[in-house]
């Protein structure tokens, strides 16, 4: 019994550090409504000390994503800075561009999750 106040400890601090921001900054639809962008403030993967990213989540018009989640997501991918340096543009009704300076010029984010084929939604990661 000596030793369960000190785990309990632990325990709710992991717990604490876990928790964080998880609301939309940004929200971008397409020309025609059918799809849009949601930029959300997200606790960082990994982070003990409290730090966010910013997540962007491509779904269709009635949908709502969550941070770290990419159920019901058309696409998915994050930024390790919690800016507003992030540049989101629908060229067309199904093509989005997006560019951050952090991105890799040669193919955008460090992670990007998207279905292999048939995406109804094509994402360009280019600057302006």
């Amino acid at each position: 019994m000596r030793f369960a106040t000190p785990l309990l400890f632990v325990s709710t601090g992991l717990l604490a550090s876990c928790g964080g921001p998880n609301k939309v900054i940004k929200d971008v639809y397409s020309p025609d409504g059918r799809y849009h962008v949601e930029v959300r403030q997200c606790p960082a993967v990994g982070s003990m000390s409290g730090g966010t990213e910013t997540q962007a989540s491509i779904l269709d018009a009635k949908k709502v994503g969550t941070c770290h989640s990419a159920i019901g997501t058309i696409a998915q991918f994050s930024v390790n800075e919690p800016d507003d340096q992030l540049q989101l543009e629908w060229i067309s009704d199904s093509e989005l561009r997006a560019w951050h300076p952090n991105f890799n010029p040669a193919y955008g984010p460090e992670a990007f999750s998207h279905p292999a084929n048939n995406s109804p939604v094509k994402v360009t990661f280019a600057r302006k």
